[in-house]
């Protein structure tokens, strides 16, 4: 994997969270399973649930508990409060930590002059406890939870408002070609590609594998979101 190829100077990095600069190590079935247990499924049930969740890894949580409560909203809602609850607290546990280097990895692209926005599939009641916990709030620029946006992954929301938050933050009128976008799920490097960015780098350190990653549009693949500093 070569440098970027391009003129145009890198303005913004986009990256993803659990699983792409944090580990995740389970937490997010965990947590579903929690969630899911007044429901009473049955093991079968579970099962598929369970590979529903980690098929759509990186996507908006509600809109899965909407896919998996079959359009039921109360229901949708309250096992979503549920997951919510749970994740949160294993946070609060410590049971995630970000992957090593990545704070360093995120003052190198800042003394770059280079914008950080965090982008998740998490209510940002969920966000902003994990950003505390993994002492990243004085590192990034900006954070964008999938609750703020009208469309989560695979649709670009997440990854606009964070041009959007960068211009008026900055003063500048950055475009998409200024922007690198990091993730570990097909939904990154879908949304990635929808935003039209520079540089979609697909990290296998997370849900989905290179194959998935590949065919879901990205650009590049690495074992670590640390290799974006080499291309930009």
């Amino acid at each position: 994997m070569g440098e970027l190829t391009t003129n145009t100077e890198i303005k913004l990095a986009v990256l993803d969270v659990a699983g792409t600069t944090a580990a995740d190590d389970g937490l997010v079935v965990r947590a579903f399973q929690v969630a899911m247990e007044p429901l009473d499924p049955t093991p079968e049930e579970l099962a598929e649930m369970t590979s529903y969740v980690e098929s759509t890894m990186g996507q908006r949580k509600i809109d899965v508990f909407r896919h998996l409560c079959k359009g039921d909203e109360e229901s949708a809602f309250e096992a979503h409060e549920r997951f919510v609850t749970s994740y949160t607290d294993l946070v609060a546990e410590g049971q995630m930590h970000e992957f090593a280097g990545v704070s360093e990895f995120f003052k190198e692209l800042r003394n770059r002059g280079i914008g950080i926005s965090l982008t998740s599939g998490f209510p940002r009641e969920i966000f902003d406890p994990i950003l505390f916990e993994l002492g990243w709030l004085e590192l990034i620029d900006f954070s964008v939870a999938a609750s703020e946006v009208k469309d989560g992954r695979p649709a670009p929301d997440m990854i606009l408002r964070s041009i959007e938050l960068y211009n008026e933050k900055t003063g500048q009128s950055i475009t998409p070609d200024q922007v690198v976008v990091a993730g570990d799920t097909d939904s990154d490097m879908k949304a990635g590609v929808a935003a039209g960015v520079r540089v979609v780098l697909g990290v296998t350190s997370g849900a989905h594998n290179a194959e998935q990653l590949t065919q879901a549009g990205a650009t590049h693949i690495s074992a670590s979101v640390l290799s974006l500093s080499e291309l930009i």
